[in-house]
């Protein structure tokens, strides 16, 4: 009873730290707010390579004074994508987009964007 009982707990806490995780609340946010704009969303490894992202140090320079450069060179090609990279940052999802996309700089690309 006890072990069924400290599994159930241990599942819970695993799931919880899950979803909660930086990644993941980028993943969300990018899902909703850039992919699935209609007509005009766009995913992720093809936002970095309009972006002309090569490496890490491309994609931090984007991220300098809270994202200007990445709306600014977005607004170029999807000026819909632009506003809604803004409206994560007005959100306080910077830090998790920028995990994400760093992710998926390195190849951890989830199925939803591929």
């Amino acid at each position: 009873m006890k072990f069924k009982f400290s599994l159930l707990i241990a599942l819970a806490l695993s799931t919880q730290l899950y979803a909660i995780s930086p990644y993941i609340d980028g993943y969300r946010a990018y899902i909703r707010y850039v992919k699935h704009i209609p007509r005009y969303g766009i995913k992720a490894p093809e936002l970095l390579k309009k972006l002309n992202v090569r490496n890490e140090e491309d994609l931090l320079n984007l991220f300098k004074d809270n994202g200007k450069p990445l709306i600014e060179k977005t607004k170029q090609f999807n000026p819909k994508a632009a506003e809604g990279l803004e409206k994560i940052i007005k959100r306080g999802k910077l830090k998790q987009l920028k995990v994400f996309l760093f992710d998926v700089l390195n190849g951890q690309i989830p199925a939803g964007c591929m």
